[in-house]
Order: structure tokens, then C-alpha cells, then sequence
């Protein structure tokens, strides 16, 4: 009798010890996999129905919620509610124009890798495994234009991937939905000396996924964090949540970064470093890659 109360007691304390919340539009429509950051952390994932639970010790913190569709929002002492709204962001009529009375979408300015014809090489189909999670990368981009464009989107092409499980038998298993994995983004500005990566951006690296029916994960830049293309270029950055990060938003491997075959005179060039090696560690040219002719799909867009 004493195990049996016992044991209610604890799935009551254990009940209680956690909330469950939606996350929705404002026209009351539940968002999926919309990510709850918990001082600076990301904790949660929105189900398909926009439901989440969060634990007791969390809903007193500061929740900021991203989402690709919706605006930035950040909710403090979520104790007493039971549904979260985001305002969705509209589409900007100034990407459509008119031209001899018909209607054409005007292309967004942006700044991609150029694909060779490399690139139908079976070592360049660009289903690429994820990366190490002891290495950071870094992508330069270079302004050659020198245009003051203001720096809007960031674009990365996930992907699954097939790991080697055994040497002998060289059988592969595929990590199948990967590519909605999450991955850490930033900015670095270019040290003007030895042309890597100098100082962030942003205090905080973003948390980017990609989405259903989507081959990328998006970084869509608010009003107050759009910035000044450089005149001497910018890096991006790109590295792995850490292995207690996925567990906690129900994600089992991180997720593949799509590679393309580029030619030899590509500028949009990759670099490395070990994160073991801390904050000061030195940055590399990833020359496997470069020696391939290989580089990341990854892109910036600019603001029209």
C-alpha cells in the first residue's frame, strides 16, 4: 500500500512538474516546429499540432521563439498561460513589379557558390554527412562588388546522409530525416591581416532548420539584426548543436550540409577550426575541399 501511494505521489510531482503550452498564429493556427530558446539554449520543438511541454523550472525564464514564417518573439513567465501567439510576417510587395501591364516576380539579389559542371561527378552529388562535431566551418564571401547591399537571408542546403556502420561488410545506414535537424549559424567580420574570421556578429549564434518540403534551412534576418555587406566580404559560420541540445528536442543526428562542385577560380572559399581548441583557436583553409573543388551550398540574400 505504501509503494502504491508512493508511486502517485511521484506521478503527481512529475505531472506537475511540467506544462504543456501551444504555439500558435495570431489567427489562432498551431505552428509547427517552431523552436522554444531558453536563456540562450534550445530546449524545445513544436509538435504537429504546436504543442510543446516545458518543465516547471523553465516557465519562469525567458522564451524566445524563431520560427521562418513567423516574427522573433520573447515570452517571459509563461506560468499562467496556455497558448503563445506569433505574428506572421507578410511578404513584401516591393518584390513584385509591374512591366508592360504583366505581373513578374523581381529576383532577389544573393550570393551563391557557382556550380561547375563539376558538379555531375558522382563525388560531387553534394549528399554530404554531417559535420564533425569538433569542427566549426566557416564560409567566405567576398564583396567584389563593393556594394553597401544590406545582408537579409542566409540559405543552407541540408541533407540526409549514409554512414559506414561496418568496415569489413562496408554496410552503410542512412540517416533518414536529418536534414530537419537544426544547426548554429552566425556572422564574422574578416580580419584584414590574414583574411579569416575575426569578430562575431551577433553575441549569439542563431538556431536554424530546415522545414518540410523545404531542401534549406533559413535564417531570415528582423529589421534591427539586418546589417551592411562588408566592402571586404563576411564569413558564415556553421557548426552542430551539442549532443545534449539534440537529445533535448527529440533530434537523433545533426543534420548533413549539401557540398557542389565549383571551378578553380571560386571565391566563396571554406575554412575550418577544432572547437576543442576554445575560442582562440586558429582558423585553416579546409584545403580537402578546396583541392576537390568543393565548397558548401550556402548563400546570403540581400534586401531589394
Amino acid at each position: 500500500m505504501k509503494n502504491i501511494i508512493l508511486f502517485t505521489l511521484l506521478f503527481v510531482s512529475n505531472v506537475f512538474s511540467q506544462k504543456k503550452i501551444t504555439v500558435a498564429s495570431t489567427l489562432k493556427s498551431p505552428i509547427t516546429d517552431a523552436l522554444l530558446i531558453v536563456n540562450n539554449s534550445p530546449k524545445y520543438i513544436t509538435d504537429s499540432l504546436g504543442s510543446v511541454t516545458i518543465k516547471e523550472v523553465d516557465l519562469n525564464s525567458s522564451i524566445l521563439i524563431r520560427h521562418v514564417k513567423y516574427k522573433l518573439k520573447t515570452f517571459d513567465n509563461i506560468k499562467n498561460q496556455d497558448t503563445l501567439f506569433l505574428e506572421e510576417k507578410l511578404e513584401e510587395l516591393k518584390d513584385i513589379e509591374i512591366i508592360a501591364s504583366s505581373k513578374s516576380k523581381k529576383k532577389t539579389e544573393s550570393l551563391f557558390p557557382k556550380i561547375s559542371s563539376r558538379n555531375i561527378l558522382p563525388e560531387n552529388f553534394g549528399k554530404s554527412s554531417s559535420i564533425s562535431s569538433n569542427m566549426e566551418i566557416a564560409l567566405y564571401f567576398p564583396n567584389e562588388k563593393k556594394q553597401s547591399n544590406i545582408i537579409q537571408r542566409l540559405k543552407i542546403y541540408t541533407n540526409d546522409y549514409k554512414v559506414l556502420e561496418n568496415l569489413e561488410t562496408k554496410k552503410a545506414n542512412k540517416r533518414r530525416n536529418a536534414k530537419f535537424s537544426p544547426i548554429q549559424v552566425n556572422f564574422y567580420t574578416v580580419d584584414s591581416i590574414y583574411e579569416v574570421p575575426n569578430e562575431k556578429i551577433f553575441k549569439e549564434n542563431f538556431i536554424v532548420s530546415c522545414q518540410i518540403d523545404d531542401d534549406y534551412a533559413i535564417l531570415e534576418l528582423s529589421e534591427e539584426e539586418e546589417f551592411e555587406f562588408p566592402t571586404n566580404g563576411i564569413f558564415v559560420i556553421i557548426k552542430n548543436l551539442s549532443e545534449e541540445d539534440y537529445q533535448a528536442l527529440g533530434f537523433d543526428y545533426p543534420p548533413g550540409i549539401t557540398t557542389i562542385g565549383v571551378s578553380k577560380d571560386n571565391k566563396i572559399i571554406p575554412y575550418f577550426r577544432y572547437l576543442h581548441e576554445g575560442e582562440t583557436a586558429l582558423w585553416k583553409k579546409y584545403d580537402y575541399m578546396i583541392k576537390r573543388q568543393n565548397t558548401y551550398k550556402v548563400g546570403i540574400e540581400f534586401k531589394n
